[in-house]
């Protein structure tokens, strides 16, 4: 991998783990970047793939590599975090508002990967242990459905298909979100969270990267920076217009997309911004003092694990250390955050990533 797309991993990272501090409320788009760097990348591997390997070994080397990667990290959590969490209840009646016993309630969605669901459920309450992993859980069904998309595509329609995956996302989260508004019993929770957290929601945003890192030209850094300005303008505007306070922190688009409609528009618009970015980055002409630099590139290597680890760490750390300020606190949780990601990467991770090119060659 380009050394600047890992940066891109370990900056949009970042901004989830400021919003879960509370301090950047366009946070959550971090986990959309994410998305977008994830159809930038699998995208042409997977074409690569299909071109030079017979069908089997098409798809066992493909679900074989995801597995190496995702499921170790994965599971190696949930089983700590549950024991962990059975440990402080039963042994020391330790709990933070209830996030703790909620783990095992809500278990069987993480194992499943089906958290992303049942976050669009009435039901739904969080728990800074696992709610994290509703994203993981989306990541995972485009790694299940991709490759069989790609598969039943001929060479010449893919284009084709990209276009028309890009152009149904804002359909399909209109039509979601009238089907939420309409009440029909389904149990659904709040419209912005479920528009948020549905899979065919983003996979729009998939599309943008994967059509992005195929057919995708740098462009003048300025021109990216323009885009981006002109949407914090349409975003201000837009929450003026609908009576919203001012958020500069949120770039005019607080809350989870949830006024001015945004969620129907302005997921694809970012996504365009991030896929520009990465166009940019991939070709080593975005910012290349920041993003070839080797601690950001380390620090994305690491970022699954930081992103795996770091939310019950700023919960029940900003809980512990409440009286300390927010900037010595801050720091020192992203620290704390860091040491067991690298740990858990040198310990466990990388066992299994030197297996990849072994057990199932590229």
């Amino acid at each position: 991998m380009v050394q600047g797309l890992n940066s891109f991993r370990f900056f949009a990272f970042f901004a989830v783990f400021l919003f879960h501090l509370d301090f950047f409320d366009f946070g959550y788009m971090g986990v959309h970047a994410f998305f977008v760097l994830s159809g930038f990348l699998l995208t042409p591997i997977i074409i690569g793939m299909k071109e030079h390997l017979p069908t089997k070994n098409y798809f066992l080397n493909f679900y074989g590599r995801r597995s190496l990667r995702i499921f170790p990290l994965y599971f190696f959590y949930l089983l700590m975090i549950s024991i962990i969490a059975y440990i402080l209840l039963e042994h020391f009646n330790y709990d933070v508002n209830d996030r703790l016993a909620r783990t095992h309630e809500q278990m069987i969605y993480a194992v499943t990967y089906t958290y992303n669901f049942f976050a669009m459920s009435s039901s739904y309450e969080q728990t800074q242990t696992i709610t994290h992993f509703w994203s993981l859980a989306v990541e995972e069904q485009f790694y299940l459905i991709w490759p069989f998309v790609i598969f039943l595509l001929h060479k010449t329609s893919i284009k084709k298909a990209l276009l028309i995956i890009i152009l149904s996302g804002p359909i399909i989260r209109f039509l979601l979100a009238q089907l939420v508004l309409a009440n029909t019993g389904i149990g659904f929770g709040d419209l912005d969270i479920v528009v948020y957290t549905f899979t065919l929601s983003n996979f729009d945003a998939f599309a943008i990267g994967g059509y992005f890192a195929l057919y995708g030209k740098n462009v003048n850094n300025l021109k990216i920076l323009a885009f981006f300005v002109l949407l914090v303008i349409i975003g201000l505007v837009t929450d003026y217009l609908s009576g919203v306070e001012f958020n500069f922190r949120s770039f005019g688009y607080k809350g989870f997309m949830r006024d001015g409609y945004k969620y129907i528009w302005a997921y694809s618009l970012f996504s365009f911004l991030f896929a520009l970015i990465l166009v940019n980055i991939r070709d080593k002409k975005f910012i290349p003092i920041i993003f070839e630099n080797g601690v950001f590139a380390y620090l994305g290597k690491i970022s699954y694990g930081l992103y795996v680890y770091h939310f019950p760490i700023v919960y029940f750390a900003t809980h512990e250390l409440a009286n300390i300020s927010f900037y010595v606190r801050a720091p020192l949780i992203l620290c704390m955050t860091i040491a067991i990601s690298a740990l858990s990467f040198q310990l466990l991770e990388k066992r299994f990533l030197d297996k990849k090119d072994k057990w199932f060659p590229h």
